[in-house]
This record gives structure tokens, C-alpha cells and sequence, in this order.
């Protein structure tokens, strides 16, 4: 088997963490470095769900997105949230290991995927430091309908919302940012003919709305479920002893 210190230090040379925000908690959640890890499970968030699932499938470490918190805790009982999944975590001897904002500027991770999935040219981030976002020229230009199509058969299912959709409209210009990319609306207005992205709310839809912006709302899930793509690969060569497993989740809004 592999020591955890082993896999936190190689995914720490692939992504940095000196290269998180500063309000964030990226880097080892749950662990003893000296833990031996035979089977990693990948999973965007964790959830009650997704512990139940490493359980079963007798999962040592599981690797996430979202940090299981950001802000600090001071009570740690069963009746709280996260606090409860902590716990569990703990009790199963499951170690948690979270990149977060220093793979959403990384080229191995969401929005670098959907770009190279997309085949963007001339790529540049939207926002030079740090380097968030992507703003590019497909190969070929298309139709607003078979872009999202495109993503639809691509993407994981979540719930999918569109502003300013005209199916007809001709694509050549898109910006991509997985997870919750509407605070960028203003810097995105009148560069593009697509903004693809996730969590818009009533009032960023208003917004682009009104700057006349089409904004594709792929779901946060959506957008950065495929976080692990490129990790896992990557992980898979430099430690060929370990099994390296996609853990079940999904989104949790559903349509009613």
C-alpha cells in the first residue's frame, strides 16, 4: 500500500496549494499522514451519501472539490452539520482531501475540461490574477442549440437554465467558469456570444438579461463534477498499487 503523505504530496505538486484564495481550506480535511491508502474514491462534495458509498466499497481516502468546510468549527456533535459527516469520517478512518480555488485556475480543472472538451482557441483567462475563467473562439461556429446540446450529452446531469436563449443565434465566442461563475457577468458582457457557467441567481439573470448576454447555467454540479478527470489519470500512473473509483453522487436539485 501507499502512504497518505505519498498521494497529499504528489497532488500537491500538481496543484499548489499556495495557489488557493486566502478565505479558502483546500489541502488534507480528515488524515494521518502516515495512514496506509489502498483504494481512493473521488467525489465533488462530501455528503452522507457519498460516505455511505466509501464505506461499502472500502474506500481509505476520498479525494473532493468542495472543502468539507471553510469556516471554522468550535462544536463537533452528531446533531451538526458538517460536523456530523466529520465524525463519520473519523470513525471509518476515511481521510478527506479537498483542491478547491487552486484547481479551479489549474489546467487540470473543471473549466480548463470544458474548454479542451469545447476545442476553444486563443484561449485567456477572464480574470488575469488569479487566472479564473476561460474566454475562447471555437473551431467552428454553430448554432446556441447545438452548443447546448453539445454540453447537455457531456456535461453530468443537473438542472440546466438558460438567459437571453435564441436557438437560431450563431456561436463563435465563449467564456467558460465551472461552479459559480455570475460575478464575472459584468467583465463577460459584450466579449462573447456564450457565458457557460453555474449558480446564477434571479438578479445575475436579470443582469445579463439587460447587458444582452447569453448565459448558459449548467448547474454548479454539472459544471464540476468532471473535476476529477485529469487527477485520476494522472494519479492512476504515479501509483498503479492503489484503485482509484468514481464515488455515486448527484445534484441535489431536482425538478418537480
Amino acid at each position: 500500500m501507499v502512504k497518505l503523505s505519498e498521494i497529499t504530496d504528489f497532488l500537491n505538486s500538481l496543484v499548489p496549494p499556495e495557489q488557493q484564495d486566502s478565505w479558502d481550506n483546500s489541502g488534507l480535511q480528515v488524515g494521518q499522514r502516515e495512514q496506509e491508502v489502498g483504494k481512493v474514491g473521488f467525489a465533488l462534495s462530501v455528503s452522507r451519501d457519498v460516505i455511505v458509498e466509501a464505506k461499502k466499497e472500502g474506500v481509505d481516502l476520498i479525494i473532493t472539490h468542495h472543502p468539507l468546510t471553510i469556516s471554522g468549527l468550535k462544536v463537533f456533535t452528531p446533531e451538526r452539520y458538517p460536523q456530523n459527516l466529520l465524525l463519520e469520517l473519523v470513525k471509518n478512518s476515511i481521510s478527506l482531501f479537498a483542491l478547491h480555488t487552486n484547481l479551479d485556475i489549474s489546467p487540470l480543472g473543471p473549466t480548463a475540461i470544458i474548454s479542451e472538451f469545447l476545442n476553444l482557441q486563443n484561449v485567456k483567462p477572464i480574470v488575469v490574477k488569479p487566472s479564473y475563467g476561460a474566454l475562447g473562439v471555437l473551431p467552428e461556429e454553430c448554432l446556441q442549440e447545438e452548443l447546448l446540446s453539445k454540453l447537455k450529452s457531456f456535461l453530468p446531469q443537473d438542472l440546466f437554465r438558460a438567459v437571453n436563449y435564441s436557438p437560431a443565434s450563431s456561436v463563435k465566442t465563449v467564456a467558460v467558469c465551472s461552479g459559480s461563475g455570475a460575478s464575472f457577468i459584468d467583465l463577460i458582457a459584450g466579449k462573447v456570444d456564450v457565458y457557460i457557467t453555474g449558480d446564477v441567481k434571479y438578479h445575475d439573470a436579470m443582469k445579463a438579461r439587460d447587458l444582452g448576454l447569453t448565459v448558459f447555467d449548467m448547474g454548479h454540479f454539472g459544471t464540476e463534477r468532471l473535476f476529477y478527470r485529469k487527477l485520476k489519470g494522472l494519479l492512476e500512473s504515479a501509483f498503479p498499487q492503489v484503485d482509484f473509483i468514481l464515488l455515486p453522487e448527484k445534484s441535489p436539485f431536482e425538478v418537480v
